[in-house]
């Protein structure tokens, strides 16, 4: 969009210009639409100078904060790679496992054993030693950093409504796909929404990617900046922030499977307990946390949120991060 180009401010401005300029002799050369969007700013602009301002039908959103990782950075004679980790268990689980790759370097030498210890920490302290050069030319070090995002603002509509069927139609109609090239690999566009679906041969899978920054905020945007997103494959739902037919949690589905009557009374009672699910208020009846109304046939009723919120207190909100290989 032409608009991400400029700052707030600037945008403020040229809203004001246009509207200052709404009943010119040029204001009369503009296709109709446009003019008419002139004469609507010049009408708030009126109304604004009056202390009669309209109720905001957008708002403007800073830049999202950046994802801390872990970077893993491991050198050896041969090699030097460095790599980021959501979590600092998994760098050292990954340290741990070069570590054991490499063990005929330090085993049995000196107080080394012959085979490393099930212990990753210490596996790790005895191949670098205490100082960390126990090793020759080979070395690691572990730091948070953070990846940062697009540092950009954006705008998003206060009154968002999905688009209706033939809104919906009319965007899925002019959805466009990019070809992989040397840039990076092949991906579908609609309304904005990018997925990127590809071989992963690093780590030996099929990967999907979906990226929601350059989401049409006329369409697909949430006031709070988010877009509306499930994910199915083979017909299962494995993820959904729409409140609408909310999976549980892959865990907590293999225990009702696997559970009887009994057992499966004590599951949901734990699962309310720990904010994974919530209890209807009117029936009882369990259901998925991000679900906003009882899914039992014939109640239906829409809980509050805050009693939502209660229950899930000690449940941290899933976040999306960034894997290092396995």
């Amino acid at each position: 969009m032409l608009a991400e180009r400029f700052r707030p401010s600037d945008i403020e401005s040229l809203v004001r210009i246009a509207g200052t300029l709404a009943h010119s002799p040029s204001a009369a050369e503009l296709p109709p639409h446009y003019r008419e969007l002139a004469q609507r700013v010049h009408a708030e602009i009126v109304a604004e100078a009056a202390g009669r301002r309209s109720p905001a039908s957008s708002a403007l959103l800073g830049p999202r904060p950046g994802e801390q990782v872990w970077m893993l950075r491991i050198w050896t004679r041969h090699e030097d790679t460095t790599e980021p980790y959501a979590t600092k268990g998994a760098a050292l689980a990954e340290l741990a496992a070069h570590v054991r790759s490499s063990w005929d370097n330090v085993g049995g030498q000196g107080d080394v054993p012959e085979e490393p210890p099930a212990d990753d920490a210490e596996a790790i302290d005895l191949y670098y030693g205490p100082d960390g050069d126990a090793v020759p030319d080979q070395g690691y070090e572990l730091y948070p950093d953070e990846i940062r995002r697009q540092q950009r603002s954006r705008t998003v509509p206060l009154n968002f409504h999905f688009p209706d069927d033939v809104t919906a139609e009319a965007l899925n109609r002019r959805a466009v796909f990019y070809a992989a090239d040397d840039d990076g690999p092949s991906c579908s566009e609609v309304a904005g929404v990018l997925v990127f679906g590809y071989l992963d041969a690093k780590d030996g899978v099929v990967r999907v990617s979906v990226h929601t920054d350059s989401a049409d905020p006329e369409h697909v945007v949430r006031p709070d900046g988010t877009v509306p997103l499930r994910v199915v494959v083979d017909d299962t739902v494995v993820f959904d922030d729409s409140n609408h037919h909310a999976p549980h949690p892959p865990v907590l589905e293999q225990l009702l499977d696997a559970a009887d009557p009994e057992q499966e009374a004590v599951v949901y009672s734990l699962a309310v307990s720990a904010g994974l699910m919530w209890s209807c208020p009117r029936c009882r009846w369990p259901n998925p946390r991000a679900t906003e109304r009882c899914a039992r046939p014939g109640c239906g009723r829409k809980a509050k949120a805050v009693a939502i919120d209660s229950q899930a207190a000690a449940l941290p909100a899933p976040t999306l991060t960034l894997e290092g290989p396995r």
